[in-house]
C-alpha cells in the first residue's frame, strides 16, 4: 500500500516545541483516527507525482535515532554560548546560533551591513527553518482547536479559538515570562537600590575608591545583563509570533478550501484577515509577557519604598493600583472601537475589491464618482471611529508618564504634610524607582490592547472555521452501469448567515449566494465542486452546522432545484437547455456537492470534471493553467491543444506555452480563457464532465471544432453533461434535458422532444430556419479581445518576453525626504505641524520641570542652608549633605514649594491631551487626505496599469498600508517625538549639572547617529520586503477563492495549500528577520544608554562633593530612567521609520501612477444634448497599447451615417473589442481621429465622451447593493422609468418576484444571479441611458436563444434612432444589420451590406455564413 517509489524512506526532524511529528498524511490520520484528515483518497497512501514539486520546502533530515531526543532539545541548545553555524547557508541562523549571537542577534549583523552597502532584494533573505514555516504549526493548531472542540463539547461550553492559539505557544511564552521576570528584578536594582548605595556614598564626606569601583562595576554588570535578557525576551516572542501568524494564515486558507463556496466578500474579507488580523495576533504573541512585568516590579517596588519612607510610600503606590482600573477602562473603550472600525474597514476593502475587479466596466460606464462617493462615506464613517480611538489614544499616551509623577507627587505631599523631613537620597531613590515602573506601567495599556485586539481577531477567524464545510466521501465506485443518478431530490443554496465582525450587523456568507431577498433559482457563477463516487441521504448530505451565536440559525436554506429526478448511463452525452435563470448551473452544482439535498438521494460513479460558465485562469504559465500541478505528458498535451483548437493561440504568445498569464486571465480573449477552462478539463483524464457553456463564450468554426474533435472525439469514451443553448450541438447528444423555473420540465432525445411539441420545440422555433445539420451562432471570439489584442501584439515583439505582471517596485534606501514633507503637508502643513512640535515640547518641559523643581526643594532644607555654609567655612567643618540643609519640613515657604509641586501635574496633563489630541488628529486628517488622493489616483490610472498589476497589490495599500498610516503611525509617531524630546531633554540637564559629562557623551552621541543613520537602513529595507512579500499572499488567497470550485473539481487543494505555504514562509522570513533586525539595532542602541548611565555614575562617585547629593540623585535618577527608556524609545523609532514605508507607499500610489485624460475640459465641451444625431467617422485610426508596442489597429478609415446599425465581425484577435475601445478611449489612439457628430472626440474629457455611449459589454459586471442601484448609480431616473425600461429587457417578472423589488440587495459581482440574467441588467442600463450611440460586445452570449431573440427585438426597437454597432455573438443577430465591418489581424477588411458581401466571392464574411450552413442571401434573412 505505501507506494514510497524510489523516494526512500524518510525521517522528518520538527524541532517544535510541543509539536508531534510531522508524520505523513497516512501516519497522521492514523495516529489520530480521523481519516478526514486527508484531502483525497490517493494522498493517504502515496506522494503523488504532480505534488513533488510543491514539496520542495520540506526538509529531510537522515539521523541516527537517539534515546534522549526530547522536543526541548533543539532549543535547550540556546544555552550554549558558541555554536558552529549550520552547514546549510540558505536557512536562517537563529535556531542554530549560540546563546551570545541569539540574545544580541550577530547573526544578522552581515545582512545589516548588505543593506546598508547594497540594499536588500527577496533573494538576499535566508529561507524559514521548518520548525518556524507555517506547515507544521498550522497542523499543530489545527490539532489544538480540534481538541478544544471536543473538551468544549465534554465541558459544555463554547469552543473558543484563543485557548487552541494559547495553547500552541504557551511554553514559549512561558519561557519569555521567565525571561521577562528575571529582566523585571535586574531593571529595579539598578535605580533602586544601586542608586540608593551611591547617593549615600555620595552624601557621606569620606571617599573610598575602592568602593566607588565595586558600585560603577555592578551598575554596569546589573545593565548589560537587563539589557541581554530584555533582547532574548524578545527574540523568543518574535520567533512565536511568527509561527503563529504563519500558522493561523495557513489554517484560514485550509479552511477556505473546504467551504462550499466562496464569492468576492468572503475573498475581501479573508485577505482583511492576513493584512489587518495578523498584524494584532503577531503584536498581541510579543507583547503578552509584560503583563507580568507590572505585578513584579509592583511588588518589588512596594517593599522596597516601604523600606525607605516607610507605610507613607503607599500612597504612592495606591496611585498605581488606581491606574490598572482607568487603564483597563480605555482599553476596553479602545477594543469596542476597534471591533466597530474593524467592521467599516471591512466594508470599505470589500468594496474596493470589488472596484478593481470590475474597473473596465466603471470606466466603460463612467461611473467613477458614484463609487468615488461610496467609498467617500465609508471611509467618512471609519475616520469617525479611528477619532474616537484617536482621542482614547492621547487620553492614554497622558495619562501613562504622568503616573510616575503623580506617584511621586502624593506621596512626598503627604510626606513632608505629616511633618516628617525629605532626605535627599531617599526621595531620588524613591523618584528613580517610580521612574523605572514608567516603562512597564507605559507599555501595560499598550499590551492590554494588544491582547484584546489580538482576541477580537481570533473570534472573528473562528467564525470562519466553523462555517460548513463542503465535505469530500471517500470510496470506491458504486458497482453499476449509472454515472450519476438524482432520485426525487431537491436542492438548496445554504446562505450563512455568520457576522465575521463580532457584533450583530448584517450577515457575511461565505458563499454569497442566493439571500432570502434574492432570486430563488439564480445560477451561480463557478462555485462548483465535486463529490467522489457516494450515495448520500439528502438530510445529512455532509453539512456540519457551525456554533450559532443564539440570535439567528447560523445557516439558512434556499429552494432552488425541485423534484430532480436524472439518471445518466456511463459514457453518455447529455445536453441541458432551458431560459436564464432555469436552473441550468444550479443543476451542475447540485451533481458537485455544492448545493444541500434538502430530499432525495444523490449517486456520483466517478471523478468529475469542471469547466465553469466564467473561465478560471490563476497567475502562472499558459501551460501550468492546463496541467495544474500534474505530470507533464506530452502526448496528451499536444493533443489537449489540438482539440480545444488551442495551438494557433500557443504562437501568439511571446514565449509559446510558458507565457506568464495574468491575474484573471488578463492577456487572454474569453475564449481563449475558456479554452484553457476546457483543456484542463481534458487532460485531467476525470470520469465525469460537467461543462457549463462553454461554446458560447468561441465563435462557430472553433465551436464546431471542439465539439465534433473535443466532446465527440476525445471525450467520447466518457461521460458529459453539456449545458448549451445551440440547438444543433443538442440535436447530437444522447439525451436532453430542459430546465424550467428550477425543475426538469422535459428529458429525452432530440427527436423525441421535438415531436412532444412541448417547450423544447418552442425554443427550437427560434432557430428552426437554419440548415438542419449546421444551424448554428456566433463569429465572434468572446471576451475582452481589447487586451488579447495589445497582449498578443506585445507579446509577439516584447524584449521581456512572457512576462506580464510587474514586479512591485520598492524603494531603497531611507525613505524619501518628499515623502515625509507629503505627509506634513497633507496633515495640515508646516504651521500645524509647529504648533502641534511647541505642544509637545511644553508637555516635555513640564515633566521636566517636575524633577528639577524637587531637587530645588530639597536643596533649600529648612531654609537656613546659606547660614550654615557660613558657619562650616568659618569654623571649618565638615558636615554631611543632610547636616547642611536640616529638616526640610520646617522651611517658612514650604507651602509654595508643595503647590507648586502640585500644581506642575495639573499643567502636564492639560498640555498632554492637547499635544495627543493635536498629533493623531492631524494625522489621521493626512491619512484621510492621501487615502482620497490614491483611490482618485487608482480610479484615474489607464487600463494598461490594472493589466499589468494584480489586484492583490493595489488591495494591499488600501488594507494593510493604509491600516498602518490610520492606527500605528499616530501611535509611534505621538510617542517618538514625546520621547525623543523627553531624551534629549534629560541629557541636557544632566549636561548642566555635570559639564565634563559632555566629552564621554560627544563620543556616544556620534556612535548613535553611525548606528541610526548607516545601520539602521536595514530596518528599512526589510520592511520593504515584508510589505513587497505579503502581495503574493494576497494575490494567492483571492485566486484561490475565486476558483475554489475548480481548485476542488480536480482535487488539487494540496496543490495549492503547498504553494500557500511557500508563499507564507517567504513572507514569514522577511517578517521574522525584520522585526529581527530591529532588535539587532535596538540592542545596540541600549548598551550605548548603558555606557551614558556608567558615564554619569563614574563623574558622580569620582567628583564628589562639586554637586549637592539632590543634583547628584536628580542627575543619577534621570540617567537612569533614559538608560530603561530607551531600548524601548529606539524600538519605536525604529518601528516608526518602517511603518512609513507604507505611508511611502501610498505616497507614491497617490501621486505617482499614470494617468488618463481629464474627465472634463470645459474649452472643448460639446453642445447640450451631444450626440444629437450619432454619425461616426473614422479616419485613419492606428492604435498602439504602449509607445514600444507593435499597431493592435492598422489605419482603420470609415463613415458611419446616423441611425445605422453596424455589424463587427472578425476571428480570434482581428481587433474587434480595440475599435469598440478606440471609441471609448480605453487606450488612447497612436494616430488617426474618431469624429462623433462632428466632434474630436479626443479633445473632449473622458467623461464627457463616456456617460454619452451606452455600453453592453461582454462581461456582465453588478456590484453590492440593490438592483435599482445597479440600474441607476446617480439616481438619474425615477422609478417609473426604471420599471419601463426592465420590462422592455424582460427582466420586469424576475424583479417583481423579488422581496423587496427594486431594492432587493446584489450580491458582490452579482453571484445571486445567473450570468443571463446580469446580461439583461446590463441591457437595462444602457435603455435608460437611452444614448445616440450603443456599443454592444458579444453582449448576448450567455442567454438563450429565445431570450437572445426578444433582446434583438427591444434593441431595434429601443435604439431605432441609435446608431447601433454591435460585435456579432450571434451572426443571425447582425444578418438584417445596415453594414457589416469585417476586421481582419486590425485592419478593415470589409465594409459592405450582408447582401453584397454574401454575392461577394472571396468575403471573410460569407465564409463565416457557410461555416453555419447558411450559403445563399435568402436562407441569411430568414435566420432574422
Amino acid at each position: 500500500m505505501h507506494n514510497w517509489g524510489s523516494s526512500g524512506s524518510i525521517t522528518l526532524d520538527h524541532g517544535l516545541d510541543g509539536a508531534t511529528p510531522n508524520l505523513h498524511p497516512a501516519a497522521r490520520a492514523s495516529s489520530r483516527k480521523k481519516p478526514e484528515d486527508a484531502l483525497h483518497p490517493e494522498e493517504v497512501y502515496r506522494l503523488r507525482g504532480e505534488d513533488h514539486d510543491d514539496l520542495e520546502h520540506i526538509e529531510i533530515d537522515h539521523k541516527e535515532a537517539r534515546c534522549c531526543n526530547t522536543k526541548y532539545t533543539q532549543s535547550l541548545k540556546h544555552l550554549l554560548p558558541f555554536r558552529p553555524p549550520r552547514k546549510d547557508k540558505s536557512l536562517i541562523p537563529s535556531n542554530n546560533a549560540g546563546m551570545f549571537s541569539y540574545v544580541s542577534v550577530s547573526w544578522l549583523t552581515r545582512l545589516m551591513w548588505r543593506a546598508y552597502k547594497h540594499g536588500l532584494n527577496p533573494s538576499d533573505l535566508w529561507t524559514l527553518q521548518r520548525e518556524d514555516g507555517s506547515e507544521v504549526n498550522s497542523e499543530r493548531v489545527e490539532r489544538l482547536w480540534e481538541d478544544e472542540k471536543g473538551l468544549a463539547e465534554k465541558n459544555k461550553r463554547k469552543p473558543e479559538l484563543w485557548r487552541a492559539v494559547w495553547r500552541s505557544i504557551r511554553t514559549r511564552v512561558l519561557v519569555s515570562i521567565f525571561i521577562s521576570v528575571f529582566q523585571n528584578i535586574l531593571q529595579f536594582l539598578g535605580p533602586s537600590v544601586i542608586l540608593k548605595m551611591v547617593l549615600d556614598y555620595i552624601n557621606e564626606p569620606e571617599t573610598d575608591h575602592s568602593y566607588a569601583g565595586i558600585l560603577v562595576g555592578a551598575i554596569f554588570l546589573i545593565n548589560v545583563c537587563r539589557g541581554a535578557a530584555f533582547n532574548g525576551m524578545f527574540v523568543v516572542g518574535t520567533h512565536t509570533a511568527t509561527r503563529i501568524t504563519g500558522a493561523v494564515q495557513a489554517l484560514i486558507y485550509k479552511k477556505v478550501m473546504k467551504l462550499k463556496t466562496g464569492g468576492e466578500k468572503l475573498s475581501a474579507q479573508i485577505i482583511n484577515f492576513s493584512n489587518n488580523d495578523m498584524e494584532r495576533l503577531f503584536e498581541a504573541s510579543i507583547s503578552c509577557t509584560f503583563l507580568t512585568a507590572m505585578p513584579v516590579i509592583f511588588t518589588m517596588s512596594v517593599v522596597y519604598c516601604i523600606y525607605i519612607l516607610g507605610p507613607w510610600a503607599l500612597i504612592g503606590q495606591g496611585v498605581y493600583i488606581l491606574f490598572y482600573p482607568i487603564m483597563g477602562a480605555i482599553a476596553k473603550a479602545q477594543s469596542n472601537i476597534r471591533v466597530e472600525t474593524v467592521k467599516v474597514t471591512d466594508k470599505r476593502v470589500s468594496l474596493m475589491s470589488e472596484i478593481l475587479n470590475s474597473m473596465r466596466l466603471i470606466k466603460m460606464y463612467s461611473w467613477e464618482d458614484s463609487f468615488a462617493k461610496k467609498i467617500a462615506g465609508i471611509r467618512k464613517e471609519e475616520l469617525k471611529k479611528h477619532r474616537i480611538g484617536a482621542l482614547l489614544q492621547a487620553v492614554s499616551s497622558t495619562v501613562t508618564p504622568s503616573i510616575s509623577i503623580l506617584a511621586t507627587i502624593v506621596t512626598f505631599l503627604a510626606y513632608t504634610l505629616s511633618g516628617y523631613s525629605l532626605k535627599s537620597a531617599e526621595a531620588f531613590t524613591i523618584f528613580s524607582v517610580f521612574n523605572a515602573m514608567q516603562f512597564t506601567v507605559g507599555v501595560l495599556p499598550f499590551t492590554i490592547r494588544s491582547i484584546a485586539e489580538a482576541k477580537i481577531s481570533l473570534s472573528r477567524i473562528q467564525k470562519l472555521l466553523e462555517l460548513p464545510e463542503h465535505k469530500k466521501r471517500t470510496g470506491g465506485l458504486v458497482n453499476n452501469n449509472l454515472a450519476l443518478q438524482i432520485k426525487n431530490a431537491t436542492f438548496a443554496w445554504e446562505v450563512n448567515n455568520i457576522d465575521f465582525k463580532n457584533k450583530s450587523g448584517p450577515p457575511v456568507s461565505a458563499k454569497g449566494k442566493n439571500k432570502s431577498d434574492t432570486k430563488a433559482n439564480g445560477e451561480v457563477k463557478g462555485e462548483k465542486t465535486q463529490t467522489n463516487g457516494h450515495v448520500t441521504s439528502g438530510q445529512a448530505n455532509g453539512i456540519k452546522n457551525p456554533v450559532s451565536d443564539g440570535k439567528s440559525e447560523p445557516v439558512k436554506c434556499i429552494e432552488t432545484l425541485f423534484n430532480v429526478n436524472v439518471s445518466i448511463a456511463r459514457g453518455k452525452l447529455i445536453g441541458v437547455c432551458g431560459s436564464i435563470g432555469s436552473g441550468k448551473s444550479s443543476l451542475i452544482s447540485a451533481i458537485c456537492g455544492d448545493m444541500k439535498a434538502q430530499s432525495g438521494e444523490v449517486q456520483v460513479n466517478g471523478r468529475l470534471a469542471l469547466v465553469t460558465q466564467q473561465a478560471w485562469i490563476y497567475n502562472d504559465t499558459f501551460r501550468e493553467n492546463i496541467i495544474v500541478g500534474q505530470k507533464f505528458d506530452e502526448e496528451l498535451y499536444r493533443k489537449v491543444l489540438r482539440v480545444c483548437a488551442l495551438e494557433s493561440d500557443i504562437h501568439l504568445l511571446a514565449e509559446g506555452e510558458m507565457t506568464e498569464i495574468g491575474e484573471r486571465g488578463i492577456n487572454l480573449s474569453g475564449g481563449q480563457k475558456q479554452r484553457v477552462n476546457l483543456g484542463r478539463a481534458v487532460y485531467s483524464d476525470r470520469d465525469i464532465y460537467l461543462l457549463d457553456d462553454p461554446l458560447s463564450a468561441v465563435d462557430s468554426k472553433v465551436a464546431k471544432h471542439i465539439f465534433n474533435q473535443c466532446i465527440l472525439g476525445a471525450l467520447s469514451n466518457k461521460t458529459v453533461i453539456l449545458v448549451t443553448h445551440a440547438t444543433h450541438f443538442l440535436e447530437k447528444c444522447d439525451e436532453i434535458i430542459l430546465m424550467q423555473n428550477g425543475k426538469i420540465a422535459e428529458r429525452g432525445s432530440h427527436a423525441e422532444l421535438v415531436a412532444r411539441k412541448g417547450e423544447y420545440f418552442d425554443m427550437i422555433g427560434f432557430d428552426s430556419t437554419r440548415d438542419k445539420s449546421e444551424t448554428e451562432e456566433d463569429s465572434g471570439e468572446k471576451k475582452d479581445e481589447s487586451v488579447n489584442d495589445v497582449k498578443k501584439e506585445e507579446n509577439e515583439d516584447k524584449e521581456g518576453r512572457g512576462k506580464l505582471t510587474t514586479e512591485e517596485s520598492r524603494a531603497t534606501g531611507s525613505v524619501s525626504g518628499k515623502v515625509y514633507l507629503t505627509f506634513i503637508k497633507e496633515s495640515g502643513g508646516w504651521c500645524i505641524a509647529s504648533i502641534i512640535f511647541l505642544a509637545i515640547i511644553i508637555f516635555t518641559l513640564t515633566r521636566m520641570f517636575n524633577a528639577i523643581w524637587l531637587q530645588h526643594w530639597l536643596d533649600q532644607g529648612d531654609g537656613s542652608v546659606a547660614e550654615r555654609l557660613d558657619n562650616a567655612t568659618e569654623y571649618n567643618l565638615t558636615l554631611s549633605d543632610d547636616e547642611l540643609k536640616g529638616d526640610i519640613s520646617q522651611n517658612p515657604m514650604l507651602w509654595m514649594y508643595q503647590l507648586v509641586y502640585g500644581l506642575s501635574f495639573i499643567l502636564l496633563l492639560f498640555t498632554g491631551v492637547i499635544k495627543g489630541i493635536g498629533v493623531t488628529f492631524r494625522v489621521l486628517a493626512g491619512a484621510s487626505k492621501l487615502h482620497n488622493k490614491m483611490f482618485e489616483s487608482i480610479l484615474r490610472a489607464p487600463m494598461s496599469f490594472f493589466d499589468t498589476t494584480p489586484s492583490g497589490r493595489i488591495l494591499n495599500r488600501f488594507s494593510r498600508d493604509l491600516d498602518e498610516l490610520d492606527v500605528r503611525v499616530p501611535f509611534f509617531l505621538e510617542f517618538l517625538l514625546q520621547g525623543l524630546l523627553f531624551v534629549f531633554g534629560q541629557i541636557i540637564l544632566v549636561c548642566f549639572i555635570y559639564v565634563w559629562f559632555v566629552l564621554p557623551l560627544v563620543v556616544i552621541v556620534i556612535l548613535f547617529i553611525v548606528v541610526d543613520v548607516f545601520l539602521n537602513a536595514g530596518v528599512r529595507e526589510l520592511k520593504r520586503l515584508d510589505n513587497t512579500l505579503k502581495s503574493p499572499v494576497t494575490q494567492h488567497i483571492g485566486s484561490s477563492i475565486s476558483g475554489l470550485s475548480v481548485i476542488r473539481a480536480f482535487d488539487k487543494e494540496r496543490l495549492f495549500i503547498n504553494r500557500m505555504y511557500k508563499l507564507l514562509d517567504k513572507h514569514s522570513s522577511s517578517l521574522l528577520v525584520f522585526r529581527l533586525s530591529n532588535r539587532w539595532f535596538t540592542y545596540r542602541m541600549d548598551f550605548m544608554a548603558i555606557c551614558v548611565t556608567v558615564a554619569v555614575t563614574v563623574i558622580c562617585v569620582f567628583t564628589k562633593g562639586l554637586v549637592s547629593t539632590a543634583l547628584a540623585g536628580l542627575a543619577l535618577s534621570t540617567v537612569n530612567g533614559v538608560c530603561v527608556f530607551i531600548p524601548f524609545l529606539m524600538r519605536m523609532k525604529s518601528e516608526f521609520q518602517s511603518r512609513v514605508t507604507s505611508v511611502e507607499r501610498i505616497v507614491e500610489y497617490a501621486y505617482d501612477l499614470p494617468s488618463e485624460a481629464p474627465r472634463e475640459i470645459p474649452s472643448s465641451q460639446p453642445a447640450e444634448g451631444w450626440p444629437s444625431s450619432g454619425t461616426l467617422e473614422l479616419k485613419d485610426v492606428k492604435l498602439r497599447y504602449r509607445p514600444d508596442l507593435p499597431l493592435v489597429l492598422h489605419g482603420i478609415s470609415a463613415s458611419i451615417k446616423d441611425g445605422e446599425k453596424i455589424g463587427i465581425v472578425g476571428r480570434t484577435g482581428a481587433g474587434k473589442s480595440s475599435l469598440i475601445s478606440t471609441l471609448l478611449r480605453m487606450s488612447e489612439l497612436d494616430s488617426g481621429s474618431v469624429i462623433v457628430d462632428g466632434v474630436d472626440i479626443s479633445k473632449i474629457g473622458l467623461h464627457t465622451l463616456r456617460s454619452n455611449i451606452s455600453v453592453i459589454p461582454q462581461d456582465p459586471v453588478l456590484f453590492q447593493g440593490s438592483i435599482r442601484y445597479n440600474l441607476d448609480p446617480f439616481e438619474e431616473h425615477s422609478d417609473d422609468a426604471v420599471w419601463q425600461a426592465l420590462e422592455r429587457s424582460h427582466l420586469k417578472d424576475v424583479v417583481t418576484k423579488q422581496e423587496h423589488s427594486l431594492h432587493s440587495k446584489v450580491e458582490a459581482a452579482g453571484e445571486n444571479f445567473s450570468v443571463g440574467e446580469r446580461q439583461l441588467i446590463c441591457l437595462t442600463r444602457a435603455l435608460l441611458r437611452n444614448s445616440k450611440i450603443l456599443l454592444l460586445d458579444e453582449a448576448t452570449a450567455s442567454v438563450d436563444i429565445e431570450t437572445d431573440h426578444l433582446i434583438q427585438t427591444t434593441i431595434k426597437e429601443a435604439f431605432v434612432s441609435s446608431t447601433v454597432l454591435t460585435i456579432a455573438h450571434r451572426l443571425n443577430t447582425v444578418a438584417n444589420y445596415d453594414r457589416i465591418m469585417v476586421l481582419d489581424a486590425g485592419r478593415l477588411s470589409e465594409f459592405d451590406s450582408p447582401e453584397n458581401l454574401m454575392r461577394t466571392e472571396g468575403s471573410l464574411f460569407k465564409e463565416m455564413m457557410q461555416a453555419m450552413g447558411v450559403n445563399t442571401v435568402e436562407q441569411m434573412k430568414a435566420l432574422t
